[in-house]
């Protein structure tokens, strides 16, 4: 049960840690999923859909491109 706590904790530190670099990448700055994959320790589909939810708030465009999990910052 104690492991089982302290991996929520973390994960949920890896997850704030995703938003927060995604809230401050620059405009017209590519983000690239697998660089933050091996830095933050998220799997790659936990990233994509991070970069989801800002392309539908209109935040950013994610890469359409078959197999990428690329995220370009708007202003």
């Amino acid at each position: 049960m104690i492991v089982r706590i302290r991996n929520l904790k973390e994960d949920s530190q890896k997850m704030q840690e995703i938003i927060d670099i995604v809230e401050r990448c620059e405009a017209e700055l590519w983000l690239h999923g697998s660089d933050l994959k091996a830095s933050i320790g998220l799997p790659k589909y936990v990233i994509r859909a991070v970069f989801e939810i800002y392309e539908s708030k209109g935040f950013g465009a994610l890469s359409k491109t078959i197999g990428s999990c690329n995220y370009l910052a708007r202003t």
